[in-house]
């Protein structure tokens, strides 16, 4: 048969639902679907036999006739048909489940892939693999099933790519670079790339590309593949004379079919190189440091993944077929130099075509020659480095011996930090991995490691605590370097859907990144002092000369995650200002500051204190606060804030009042000045009792915007400010428009409700009626639907919102939130929850590709695993939002009527 039937047989068998048999061949299955049309012409019940060219077809056990069993084969099917040619295969991977009797044998399975998911409570591993990987979890002694609803998700997940990347269309995502067919938050490398080059000629003082070194492919065949690059961003105007300053480091999707973590760092690198000259802390973060970006550590296997291939290593086919072009290569995350093969097979593999075969010899492949030359230079078999990025603190021989640590603990005042993103599994990891032994400065990586973790919320542990791993980058950065070095596992998906991603991932991430550069000058000591969350000038950040400045900062040394051990939490004692220095500058000068409470006794503080400008000259000044820990004396990491000086006669008022239009009541507001000939930018919030805002500018020419919760942005291109005096503009907005809106007092009529979901009107915390799921069974998958689809057409800027309480077993039984622009046919989720018994309010910005739908679906998905219930979910006051122009002209039609006006 032909290409072209075969693909109009599977996709008719794909939209249908077909049904399907073994035959007595384990690697046939006898398909029958029909009648339909194929290619145009008019087919009766068809059948066929799909034959695997690699062994027996897999597919999950189901009834006959299931519902579960016919998505599942239409999954399939559906992405065959988008391969299918004459001489082509099924070839199929699943979601994969096992379960283990003991530690070794979790070791023993987990050799053997590039990465697992581990679940210690219910001793389950889970895993993406397909028939030949399910068999070696068997020949291990593991218990194997089929995740029937991840499978579907990721099949459907790798058709959708599919269908994307066939139509041609190039997606763009919000950065307007080109996206992965099917995901386009993630951009392309060409896109990476591109963005790399755009940051260097709009922030050409702060902004260089590193060259590093050829991509595997482009070491065959110079017109192809790729030259790697790292994105440095620093002040380059004084690195020169600072060339010492801290370094981070950061490796991303060095694994390849990992789309989180290339896209995530570009981002925070958006937001060091967008933030430098506005964000005070952003600024003395890019001044002070030196940050090394590698954000697609593995292109040549990325470009493949953007197919919408589990492709893991890099594209190295040197050492022999595996009867699928899709298993050759390398992974590049046991290949590396320190500690290669260490555990002799126990953390990598020697097959060649096994997900962590770790290469023929340490650091074959050029793409780790290239990341180990630029980090640590050249090394010899001793450990001893010279010439890279970082400089070697650290003693501990390159090949080592099992169990050991192998060296001594670089010196407390190492600086810098080293990550390598992955995704997936909510995890914050740090060295060693081939050894439960402690690494020499395992207290310290520990301590920082918890602190990132509270950010992210995922699980601080030692790597191997999984299991064993060898020849990875994060033991080689630290164990010949000496500096602290981390991998964090992304949420649970290497497909994650945007939203999820744009939604719950970046955020969260970009935070845990912060205050890891706040860390960089002395990562083994500051995490263990408190950290300094904001620094406030209280609206005074431009004053006349000579006027006092009140500065007030939040400090915190709570914030470690406690979920995995316990870090000690010590009460603050004191804080302290600097002024245009550095805390550790030699000879700065420290200005006590004041608990807002009276006394410094707590892990949570305010401090203040009123600083002069007197002798101050014009112009900006930065100032720092940090706070010290009692019992220890250690300072922690700290923040800024600026204060500008000028004469009295040059600076000017910008004040008024902001309502809502038609009631006049005032609105909390942010009203934003900026001026784009001097790149001053100042933003002040409105008085909430009368909507009153007075706002201080150097004068000039400026651009003012308004935003308030609730109603749509409102702006003025043009004001001119005149020095000593104030220009009044008052704004009356317009509300966002609600397209949906139940606080569930009317019933249940809004929404379809799956068994246990019902409403209740005595869940704990809410005196009104909501939706719950109550005390829950075991093994659910329960969905709260919206019964009818929302229009939407005209509208944009959506945002959903909503109270819960989630009252669920922590780690194991979670509440999603979803929306839907096909009908429900497809889903995306925007937020997830779990083990919170208080309830919460949620805002929720939809993303931007929802603005051309023309409907909407909304559902909240509750899942239980098989043990321990807890009182459940609950959700109240669901609303959903939008402004655009449709929302404009409706509130605008709506003021007209209101105001008396007729037409006959």
């Amino acid at each position: 048969m032909s290409s072209e039937p075969v693909q109009g047989f599977l996709k008719l068998c794909a939209s249908q639902g077909p049904q399907a048999r073994r035959t007595r061949n384990p690697s046939e299955y006898h398909v029958a679907c029909g009648p339909g049309r194929v290619n145009g012409q008019e087919q009766s019940v068809m059948q066929f036999t799909l034959l695997s060219m690699r062994g027996p077809l897999t597919f999950p056990p189901f009834a006959r006739g299931s519902p579960m069993r016919r998505a599942l084969l239409a999954s399939a099917f559906a992405i065959a048909a988008s391969f299918a040619t004459a001489d082509d295969s099924l070839s199929l991977e699943w979601a994969v489940d096992a379960h283990y009797a003991d530690a070794q044998a979790l070791a023993r399975a987990a050799a053997h892939f590039q990465h697992v998911r581990v679940d210690r409570k219910h001793q389950r591993l889970s895993v993406i693999t397909d028939a030949t990987g399910m068999d070696l979890l068997r020949s291990e002694g593991l218990e194997v099933s089929i995740d029937h609803v991840a499978s579907a998700q990721l099949h459907q997940a790798l058709a959708r790519a599919d269908a994307a990347r066939r139509s041609g269309v190039v997606e763009y995502g919000s950065s307007g670079c080109p996206g992965i067919p099917g995901y386009a938050c993630y951009r392309t490398v060409e896109g990476t790339y591109q963005t790399m080059d755009d940051l260097v000629v709009a922030h050409p003082g702060i902004v260089e590309i590193d060259a590093i070194g050829p991509s595997w492919k482009k070491t065959q065949n110079a017109s192809q593949g790729y030259e790697m690059r790292a994105l440095r961003i620093t002040n380059l105007a004084t690195a020169a004379t600072d060339p010492d300053r801290p370094k981070l480091v950061a490796f991303s999707s060095i694994h390849a079919r990992e789309y989180a973590p290339a896209e995530l760092m570009t981002r925070f690198a958006e937001w060091l190189v967008n933030g430098y000259g506005i964000d005070p802390e952003a600024t003395w973060l890019v001044d002070h440091n030196d940050f090394r970006l590698i954000l697609q550590a593995n292109p040549d296997g990325r470009k493949k993944a953007e197919d919408g291939i589990l492709w893991r290593k890099n594209i190295d086919n040197i050492d022999g077929a595996c009867g699928s072009s899709n298993f050759v290569g390398i992974d590049l995350n046991r290949n590396f130099p320190f500690h290669w093969n260490i555990t002799n097979g126990g953390g990598s593999s020697g097959d060649t075509c096994d997900e962590t075969y770790r290469g023929p010899l340490r650091q074959s492949e050029p793409e780790t020659e290239n990341l180990v030359g630029y980090v640590a230079g050249t090394c010899n078999d001793a450990g001893e480095c010279s010439g890279g990025v970082f400089a070697d603190r650290r003693s501990g021989s390159m090949a080592g011996t099992a169990g050991s640590d192998d060296g001594n603990a670089a010196p407390d005042d190492t600086r810098g930090i080293f990550f390598d993103m992955h995704s997936y599994s909510d995890l914050v990891l740090w060295s060693w991995g081939d050894t439960s032994t402690a690494a020499p400065n395992g207290t310290q990586l520990r301590t920082l490691g918890r602190r990132l973790a509270w950010f992210n919320d995922y699980t601080p542990q030692q790597a191997d605590e999984l299991y064993a791993t060898d020849g990875t980058t994060d033991d080689t950065i630290y164990g010949l370097l000496g500096v602290p070095a981390y991998t964090f596992e992304l949420d649970d998906e290497f497909f994650q859907q945007c939203a999820s991603f744009e939604n719950t991932t970046v955020q969260k991430n970009i935070d845990a990144l912060r205050y890891s550069a706040r860390s960089l000058h002395a990562p083994y000591r500051l995490p263990a002092g408190p950290d300094t969350l904001a620094v406030d000038a209280n609206g005074a950040d431009l004053v006349a000369t000579g006027t006092p400045v009140d500065i007030t900062a939040q400090l915190d040394s709570s914030r470690f995650n406690q979920s995995n051990g316990t870090e000690t939490v010590r009460p603050i004692a004191g804080a302290n200002a600097y002024v245009d220095q550095l805390p550790w500058d030699a000879g700065a000068t420290p200005i006590a500051m004041n608990a807002a409470d009276g006394a410094f006794n707590s892990s949570s503080e305010t401090a203040n204190a009123s600083l002069s400008t007197t002798g101050w000259s014009n112009g900006r000044h930065r100032v720092m606060v940090q706070g010290v820990a009692a019992t220890t004396a250690q300072a922690g990491t700290p923040n800024a804030v600026w204060v500008d000086v000028a004469g009295a006669g040059d600076i000017a008022t910008l004040g008024g009042h902001v309502t809502a239009q038609g009631n006049g009541a005032p609105v909390s507001a942010t009203v934003t000045v900026s001026n784009v000939g001097t790149g001053e930018i100042r933003s002040v919030d409105t008085n909430p009792a009368d909507g009153a805002y007075a706002r201080t500018m150097l004068a000039g020419s400026v651009a003012v915007h308004v935003s308030a919760q609730g109603f749509l942005d409102e702006d003025l291109p043009a004001v001119n400010l005149v020095g000593g005096q104030t220009t009044v503009r008052d704004f009356a907005m317009i509300p966002r428009c609600t397209l949906f809106e139940d606080d569930i007092e009317a019933g249940c009529a809004a929404w379809v409700a799956q068994s246990p979901w019902s409403i209740v009107g005595n869940v704990s915390g809410n005196t009104t009626q909501a939706w719950s799921t109550g005390t829950y069974a075991d093994n659910l998958q329960r969905s709260l639907t919206s019964s009818a689809t929302i229009s939407v057409t005209g509208y944009s800027d959506f945002e959903f919102a909503f109270d819960d309480r989630c009252d669920t077993e922590n780690g194991y039984d979670f509440g999603y939130a979803e929306f839907s622009t096909d009908g429900g046919g497809s889903w995306s989720r925007v937020y997830g929850c779990d083990g919170r018994p208080s309830w919460a309010s949620h805002r929720i910005e939809l993303p931007a590709a929802v603005n051309g739908a023309s409907g909407l679906k909304l559902r909240f998905l509750f899942t239980s695993d098989s043990s321990v219930s807890r009182p459940g979910w609950a959700i109240d006051n669901v609303r959903l939002t939008a402004g655009g122009e449709a929302c404009r002209a409706q509130q605008q039609s709506d003021l007209i009527f209101a105001d008396g006006f007729d037409f006959d």
